[in-house]
């Protein structure tokens, strides 16, 4: 009897997630989907209990890495073994509910083009995140190394104003949870190695844009998401680092000479601003 085709890769990349990886996948296995599918979990050499919990579930098609290899790195890895038409990249801070991949395969189905779809984000109390966005420029990256992006008057040309209660295409989706076309990896290619963190789904999203196809946003599914939590365990110079390396890598590969000139004087700066935000840390302790 021949073995039926695998109609969905659900993927998840973890690392030091013991608080919530179980509550991810709990939700995930909670989940009502027709047709055979499959969870692969990469964890990332943690430290935590999170290889403990993700054995608890036997379902689970586990990759344990004996070093941090980078989030786009660790979702290659599943990639290669995942087999299903469509794949769904998902964040392990995450919890979805019993409709989700149903709805999610159902919406991309509809249209050949439709290279992906996100779901609604929402924290826990249900308020929404902002995660439509356009493709880094030169302003925008500057005002959010010198964190004033996060001042009233600056927020707009960071963050486009969206009606985030309409379905409609997107430039730009964060990376928490998406549902892939298979086919258009095997099309512009997986994830960017040299991304360790941040930016490697900025790239590939590009990739996918450039090649002709579209990013939908779909609020009519929603996924609570915990935002960074994973991250936050990384002091506040370090992270700026990893940021601003991705985010070097990203203007070597999409955008000017001179706007790579530009930006350089102000990375230097946000790191700047990063170390002394880690020695406030420090001293007032």
């Amino acid at each position: 009897m021949a073995e039926k085709k695998i109609e969905l890769s659900v993927i998840i990349v973890n690392w030091n997630g013991a608080e919530f990886v179980g509550k991810c996948l709990q939700s995930v296995f909670e989940s009502k989907f027709n047709k055979p599918w499959e969870v692969i979990v990469v964890d990332n050499n943690s430290s935590d209990k999170s290889v403990e919990i993700i054995k608890q579930f036997p379902q689970v098609i586990a990759i344990e890495n004996k070093e941090n290899v980078g989030f786009g790195a660790a979702n290659n890895q599943a990639l290669k073994q995942a087999t299903g038409k469509f794949v769904f990249l998902l964040n392990p801070d995450t919890q979805i509910f019993p409709d989700n991949l149903e709805k999610l395969v159902e919406k991309i189905e509809e249209e050949e083009k439709i290279a992906i779809v996100a779901p609604q984000l929402v924290n826990e109390n249900g308020s929404l995140q902002k995660e439509i966005g356009t493709f880094p420029g030169l302003v925008d990256s500057i005002l959010v190394l010198l964190k004033l992006h996060r001042l009233p008057f600056f927020k707009d040309l960071v963050y486009p104003k969206v009606d985030y209660s309409q379905e409609q295409e997107a430039e730009h989706l964060m990376g928490s949870a998406l549902l892939i076309r298979r086919e258009v990896l095997d099309s512009v290619g997986v994830f960017d190695e040299h991304f360790f963190l941040w930016f490697e789904e900025t790239d590939l999203e590009k990739r996918i844009k450039e090649a002709g196809w579209k990013l939908i946003y779909y609020p009519q599914v929603r996924v609570v998401h915990l935002l960074s939590k994973s991250i936050k365990q990384v002091g506040p110079l370090k992270r700026q680092l990893m940021w601003s390396k991705s985010l070097g890598i990203y203007f070597r590969k999409h955008k000017s000479l001179i706007e790579r000139i530009l930006l350089l004087p102000f990375i230097i700066l946000g790191l700047i601003i990063a170390g002394s935000m880690s020695l406030k840390n420090i001293f007032s302790k």
